[in-house]
């Protein structure tokens, strides 16, 4: 992943980092939430208070790399005894979106529309051989993640210019693997539920060609390959070849096979 960022030109502007939240000593919420309902899932810790609950499909306003950003809760919250071998969340829920957001979020998104529209041209017209992918901002529309994906580096520090004539704030150019590609536009794989990349994965697997040959011995494209166009993540998951050769058929065990239950024969109960 690349990722180069970019402020206002002239200014010594650096982000501010999300507050640091003290370690859950009790019960804390565990939540589970998309940005713009787009892979993957997110995990934001709340406290466990009384009178505060949530519900899937809630808007909340939670931390981010970017700052605060509105998100929708898409998994049923769940409560999580402290733990210290269980690392809590790293961001945290801030609040639940309010009735004075909503102009706040059309802004945003108008926002983030001109600018995709306007990275996309300007990437089209310096033959960057960039595909501008998503844009994402925070609440206050004052910083982004322009996500693309490309076949190599790109040398875009004309295109840093462009955009510093045209918007204000700070913007970081993020390419992303087509594995990642498909993780944030999501989707439905093969087996009918949503793709495991935009859901629960947090990390990318390494998967070998004999995982794949191990679960389909003919290489079928159509079985062992995923949206993203690379091999399914999900090959890791089966059982691999050396687990497969440990396994040792009933007929040969030293034990002997195991006694045959005798078979009655069928009456006809006149």
């Amino acid at each position: 992943m690349t990722r180069q960022k970019t402020g206002d030109p002239g200014k010594n502007n650096p982000r501010t980092p999300p507050p640091q939240r003290p370690l859950p000593t009790g019960e804390y919420w565990v939540l589970t939430a998309q940005i713009k309902n787009l892979g993957p899932n997110r995990t934001l810790s709340a406290p466990c208070q009384e009178g505060l609950t949530f519900r899937m499909g809630d808007r909340i306003l939670g931390d981010s790399e970017i700052g605060p950003v509105p998100m929708t809760l898409v998994e049923s919250p769940r409560i999580q005894n402290a733990d210290p071998q269980v690392t809590p969340p790293e961001y945290g829920f801030i609040r639940f979106v309010e009735p004075a957001d909503a102009a706040k979020t059309v802004s945003l998104r108008a926002r983030e529309t001109s600018l995709s529209i306007f990275v996309r041209e300007r990437s089209q017209t310096r033959n960057l051989g960039m595909n501008i992918v998503e844009v994402t901002g925070n609440l206050s529309a004052s910083e982004f993640i322009i996500y693309y994906t490309a076949e190599g580096r790109v040398d875009f520090r004309e295109l840093v210019k462009d955009i510093h004539t045209q918007f204000r704030g700070r913007h970081e150019l993020r390419q992303i693997s087509p594995r990642e590609h498909s993780a944030l536009l999501g989707g439905i794989g093969p087996c009918g539920k949503t793709l495991c990349c935009s859901t629960f994965l947090r990390e990318f697997q390494s998967v070998t060609t004999r995982q794949a040959r191990d679960f389909d011995p003919d290489m079928n494209p159509m079985k062992t390959t995923g949206m993203c166009g690379r091999l399914k993540c999900c090959l890791s998951y089966e059982k691999t070849a050396e687990r497969r050769e440990e396994w040792v058929p009933v007929d040969n065990d030293p034990r002997g096979t195991p006694p045959q239950t005798p078979v009655f024969p069928l009456q006809t109960i006149s």
